[in-house]
């Protein structure tokens, strides 16, 4: 499978369309697409847009992950011609609208239950799922071929609608094989749309499979996905935040992904989405902020952005219950800030890579790496510690530019000072 290397140009904004704006529909987030359009982002993902079940509902309103039909429009959201609107407008902007879908699960008062009741996992008899805490949804059960089937034409049908691309909900607890057939079926209609998984934490895959349960890993989701998250490493990133692990942890984490995954891999670099912490929360000061999403927009994959990190925000939206996200810009110069990073990451250097490079273990809390591209290096330093650092490079001596804010760095006997992110390019 051929990859789409040139996302590496290219950042997702994340949009949970109920919390997003006052009205919470579509409608209502046209109004914000201008706003969005001038952050420089290329792609709007939308959680889940279908019907939410009755059944079992947690909290007022229920999850998204939790449907009850494929082929409806969540109605709180709007209509169907609603949802048209916003795809042709946000077209005309040059975005491209992926959706949320949930191939593993719906609700138990969905529809396809009462139409295919054999499509489901039944445990002594009873309708059941795999992962208890999931109580607001039951399981499919893709033993059965004719269920693979449904999926594809319901996939195609969005697809025909001017979808382009898919976010799979817990992808690797679904079938490898089904994922691979619903990808050659589709990319006959269209090679372009981009399929991006949610993959899991390692520690999950192991508990299912211990259970006997299907359970990919990311090098075996590659063959059927361009995007991967990065949930592989994003733990031992989140532990460092927190003082409980080391820097080198994680680094060494980035590195396996390097030498282990297939050429040419991709992985959204998400320091914050629907179901983790705000990144403004778990940082301790601005400078850790700062360098923190620097670093991931520097590095080897696509930019992601969850609604509300551009305006450091601090709290997690729920699911299940109207929580709406405060957008206000109160901080300029950080808005500004992720603006930039989202122009920096089309630069031609994070297209085509040919090598990507971590050096040393993270000593003094400073990140150093380099890319190397077809005709140009990047060399990026990130400082997440609490005040300025002197770190020694290779770099020679002299004066550079810092491509994220066009500032003058000056490397003097073989080191640099650094507070804020710097990424310089050398030819």
């Amino acid at each position: 499978m051929k990859r789409k290397t040139y996302l590496r140009n290219q950042t997702i904004y994340q949009i949970y369309v109920r919390n997003h704006t006052a009205e919470g529909t579509f409608v209502a987030l046209i109004k914000d697409l201008p706003r969005i359009k001038e952050l420089g982002v290329d792609i709007l993902y939308l959680l889940p847009i279908h019907p939410i079940g009755k059944v079992a509902r947690k909290g007022k309103l229920g999850s998204p992950y939790a449907i009850s039909d494929y082929y409806l429009i969540n109605p709180e959201l709007g209509t169907l011609e609603d949802f048209q609107v916003f795809l042709n407008i946000a077209h005309s902007y040059g975005f491209k609208i992926m959706i949320d879908i949930v191939l593993h699960h719906t609700s138990p008062d969905a529809e396809l239950l009462k139409e295919y009741p054999e499509f489901y996992f039944y445990k002594n008899g009873k309708l059941g799922n795999k992962v208890g805490e999931w109580s607001d949804i039951i399981d499919l059960d893709y033993h059965n071929r004719e269920l693979w089937d449904y999926m594809a034409e319901m996939l195609m049908y969005w697809a025909d609608l001017g979808v382009d691309g898919f976010r799979a909900d817990v992808a690797p607890l679904v079938p490898l094989a089904f994922w691979e057939y619903v990808r050659a079926k589709l990319d006959v209609i269209n090679p372009d749309l981009i399929w991006l998984s949610e993959s899991v934490e390692p520690h999950f895959i192991t508990n299912l499979r211990a259970a006997n349960h299907i359970a990919h890993d990311d090098v075996e989701l590659y063959s059927a996905f361009d995007i991967l998250y990065d949930y592989d490493v994003y733990p031992s990133l989140k532990a460092y935040l927190e003082g409980k692990k080391a820097l080198k942890d994680y680094l060494d984490g980035v590195r396996y992904q390097e030498k282990n995954y297939p050429n040419g891999y991709l992985k959204i670099r998400t320091i914050e989405n629907h179901d983790t912490s705000r990144i403004a929360a778990l940082c301790k000061n601005e400078q850790i902020l700062r360098n923190v999403t620097a670093w991931s927009f520097f590095q080897n994959g696509v930019g992601f952005i969850y609604a509300g990190q551009e305006v450091k925000a601090k709290h997690r939206p729920t699911l299940f219950d109207i929580d709406k996200v405060d957008l206000t810009i109160k901080d300029q110069d950080y808005y500004d800030f992720i603006t930039l990073l989202v122009e920096m990451k089309k630069h031609p250097v994070f297209a085509e890579i040919s090598s990507f490079n971590i050096i040393g273990d993270g000593e003094d809390d400073v990140i150093i790496s380099n890319i190397k591209s077809l005709v140009e290096k990047a060399y990026g330093f990130f400082n997440l510690g609490k005040k300025a650092k002197v770190v020694k490079t290779k770099l020679s001596d002299g004066e550079y530019i810092n491509i994220i804010d066009n500032k003058e760095v000056i490397v003097k006997n073989g080191a640099l000072k650094i507070s804020e992110p710097i990424i310089i390019i050398e030819e």
